[in-house]
């Protein structure tokens, strides 16, 4: 590949705002990437815009499940439960390659706020709610069965537990990649790193918006006659370059979770799903990767979105809760080898329990403010990684509703699936490939996980370029042919692109940096980086892991 393809890519893209678009999506996130393709798909024109990279924040930064909700049925939010345990199916289907099923261990103890008889009901209902699913149904299980599937489980006034699936979605961020290829294969333009600064309006109407090129420092403008703000935490930022003052419309509560090695009396092929002592907040362990993820936390967060990372009591929370359920696990900071914290994009709430919060999306229509209203502006508030499909299905409706286009079609996404998932069979491609072929097998393991269907693009470009065959530092299965096919197709720009968003070195034990350096030389090769380009890249994703290392879990302690 030339390494002027990644550069001409991108000029054409920008070259191409000269003519108006029917919408301008502002937002790269999952439900961003979703609204664009859903849209492009039902042919309209559509700008895709984000600040820094597609999935860099919320859809990340979660518990990286594709999961119904259980925990909604307590605010008996049945209409959501049963929309997430839709979706969930569909994900399972339309990205099988990323979204596998994960069993679920719900222990039942005398001390709960939620008695066992509840629980059981609970796990009845989501078994009701799901009846369309392709996951077993829940069992139940006797203290001593339990004991067998969890040993290390806090056997003080353990009653039992349920067992029931939803799904995990270990790389998300590759999730959310995908979703972007998908929308600029239905024809949306799509640009990360690309900051919108101002929302322009005219005539009491949105009609486009000035945005930065955060690679140049170039200024450009678009226009269309519906614009979505679906920034996540950052919708209240958007809207901040209107100029007027207004009343917030999102709360967000931060979510932070724990990366830690296998440790005594850890699940083993299973996550549990538990009610905390301090506050009978739902806690997790999650087996991801080898390695476990253990939290969340659940707090209101009103500091800068950007910076949002660990602190001393959410790291003294999910250490003692899980210390109490696993009590042989004996787990302090020098054990937590990172941390991540996102930002859960809610609405609004000044005060309240912070699980009281409605997980529901909203999506409003600036055409009915009061201060200051504007037709074709919509702001997208809350929203699931598990539910972006049928989230962007009610926005688009919502836009094709309130403006005239020359498309009125009803939504197809229902029927596609993810770039990575372009076979009706997926076992029998990974058989096939498998027994087919030329990489070394861990390359080839490697390809399959992470690119599904895609996987013999890469490969073609190993074959046809021996150079691009040759592995790539230490990272097993690692060739140039995948950080080209990051540069060149799936529109990395920076080298924390690559690596926390692409070939996902970067959410091993030691964030990427055992392999940044070759990584480094490789993309630069591929990206026609000079060494002063390439030291700033490599200085940038030192910034960027900050606030994930263990120095920063050990200070907040």
């Amino acid at each position: 590949m030339d390494v002027t393809d990644q550069q001409e890519t991108r000029r054409r893209r920008l070259a191409g705002l000269d003519v108006p678009f029917d919408l301008i999506v502002i937002g790269g996130g999952a439900n961003g990437c979703g609204i664009a393709w859903d849209a492009a798909l039902r042919g309209l024109r559509v700008l895709l815009l984000e600040k820094e990279d597609f999935g860099w924040a919320t859809s990340a930064w979660n518990s990286r499940l594709i999961h119904g909700g259980l925990k909604y049925l307590e605010k008996y939010d049945v209409r959501l439960v049963r929309e997430s345990l839709r979706e969930r199916e569909w994900m399972l289907g339309a990205a099988p390659h990323l979204v596998t099923p994960l069993r679920f261990v719900l222990p039942f103890y005398a001390r709960n706020a939620h008695p066992k008889a509840v629980l059981r009901t609970g796990l009845i209902a989501y078994d009701v709610l799901s009846y369309d699913k392709s996951t077993p149904r829940h069992r139940i299980h006797s203290a001593a069965q339990t004991r067998q599937l969890i040993p290390g489980i806090d056997s003080d006034g353990l009653q039992g537990s349920g067992t029931y699936y939803d799904g995990q979605v270990p790389y998300a961020e590759r999730l959310v990649v995908e979703i972007a290829l998908g929308a600029a294969a239905a024809g949306a333009t799509v640009l990360n790193h690309a900051r919108v600064s101002r929302l322009l309006v005219e005539g009491g109407a949105a009609r486009g918006v000035e945005f930065v090129d955060t690679t140049t420092g170039d200024t450009h403008t678009a226009y269309a006659p519906a614009v979505v703000n679906s920034a996540g935490p950052w919708v209240d930022a958007v809207l901040a370059g209107l100029g007027t003052q207004r009343a917030p419309m999102m709360g967000g509560t931060k979510g932070t979770h724990l990366v830690v090695d296998p440790f005594p009396g850890a699940p083993l092929d299973s996550a549990m799903y538990y009610e905390a002592l301090t506050d009978g907040r739902p806690m997790m362990i999650i087996p991801w990767l080898g390695r476990y993820i253990i939290g969340a936390t659940d707090v209101r967060f009103e500091g800068d979105l950007d910076t949002a990372s660990i602190d001393q009591e959410e790291l003294r929370y999910i250490l003692h809760e899980t210390n109490r359920i696993i009590p042989g696990a004996n787990l302090s900071a020098d054990d937590v080898l990172w941390s991540y914290t996102g930002v859960r994009p809610l609405p609004y709430q000044a005060s309240g329990p912070t699980g009281d919060i409605t997980r529901r999306h909203i999506v409003h229509h600036h055409s009915g403010d009061a201060d200051r209203p504007l037709a074709g502006l919509f702001s997208v508030i809350g929203g699931k990684l598990t539910t972006f499909r049928a989230l962007a299905e009610h926005v688009v409706d919502d836009v094709l509703r309130q403006g005239r286009f020359r498309t009125k079609r009803p939504c197809p996404t229902k029927l596609h699936r993810l770039p990575g998932a372009q076979t009706a069979d997926l076992d029998r491609f990974t058989a096939e490939f498998r027994r087919t072929s030329m990489l070394p097998e861990a390359t080839g393991e490697r390809l399959l996980a992470l690119y599904g269907t895609r996987a013999g693009e890469i490969q073609t470009l190993a074959v046809q370029d021996p150079n691009l065959a040759l592995p790539v530092g230490d990272v097993p299965g690692l060739i140039a042919a995948e950080i080209a096919y990051s540069v060149h197709v799936e529109d990395a720009v920076t080298l924390t692109d690559v690596v926390a968003r692409r070939i996902m070195t970067g959410i091993g034990g030691d964030l990427g940096l055992s392999s940044l350096g070759p990584v480094a030389e490789a993309v630069a090769a591929q990206a026609g980086w000079s060494a002063e380009r390439m030291d700033r890249e490599v200085a940038d994703y030192h910034r960027y892991i900050a606030k994930l290392t263990r120095s920063a879990v050990v200070s907040s302690g």
